[in-house]
């Protein structure tokens, strides 16, 4: 995922546990093996919890919650999710790094669910937009930006809805900037376009597919349609709502000092 505005990359750089591959098998098991294997996973989580290689930057980032994070992570049941909490840290100390703050430490109550969404997300793109909403709450400036109803939305997203958001983000900035002082909107054959250039790698997408992520972003208030006339037909356009754009903006990356 790729923006006009800001950049996307990655956070935290420590070295990984020694144990690290063994809770990566975790993963490959099912719900039986993982049982079974309870004892030796939890004799490797309480040694690899105990070794959590936080920087510096890392902990003032998680602040007071510090000890109370890595406690999460010793938890047997949360073992098979430490690989994506910690990249979700890495990538979002990285893009800190880049946009030159010092972080500052997230409060629990946007901190903890944050984490917990971002170690179910599999999809790369929305990965990218779980660190970046936990390095905007960690940004001395933007902090305030990243309201905690946010995480809700973000675990909602469908990867095509999140690709189709940000393409409209965007476009938004784009016609904005050539446009001062307008409302930017789409009509629906526009955003029929704009889906195909998106997906069109990938097999299986289809119309359906366009309406459902649309329905979607509509319903939770993320874009919103309007009937118009045009030549004398009736046609729908859309747009961000202001809702939809400092949602976007609070799950991209902080702009790269200059």
């Amino acid at each position: 995922m790729k923006s006009s505005q800001r950049s996307n990359h990655t956070l935290f750089g420590p070295k990984q546990p020694e144990d690290f591959g063994r809770w990566a098998n975790v993963l490959l098991m099912d719900p039986t093996e993982i049982v079974k294997a309870a004892p030796t996973i939890v004799k490797s989580a309480v040694a690899a919890g105990a070794a959590i290689p936080f920087t510096s930057i890392g902990k003032r980032m998680l602040g007071p919650a510090a000890d109370e994070v890595a406690e999460m992570w010793r938890d047997k049941v949360k073992l098979y999710r430490y690989e994506k909490q910690l990249g979700c840290l890495k990538k979002a100390e990285e893009m800190g790094r880049r946009a030159g703050f010092v972080p500052s430490p997230v409060p629990p109550k946007v901190l903890f669910p944050l984490l917990k969404g971002a170690s179910f997300e599999e999809d790369d793109d929305l990965h990218s937009m779980w660190a970046a909403l936990l390095a905007n709450a960690s940004s001395p400036s933007s902090a305030d930006k990243v309201r905690p109803g946010y995480i809700a939305l973000l675990r909602q997203l469908a990867s095509d809805e999140a690709a189709l958001l940000n393409w409209l983000y965007r476009d938004h900035v784009r016609q904005t900037e050539e446009k001062p002082r307008t409302q930017a909107y789409w009509y629906e054959k526009q955003l029929t376009q704009a889906y195909i250039e998106l997906f069109k790698d990938m097999e299986g997408r289809n119309f359906n597919d366009l309406a459902a992520s649309i329905f979607a972003l509509e319903a939770a208030f993320l874009i919103e349609r309007h009937a118009v006339e045009v030549d004398g037909q009736v046609m729908n356009k859309m747009n961000l709502t202001v809702r939809g754009w400092f949602f976007v903006e609070a799950c991209t990356a902080p702009a790269v000092a200059s």
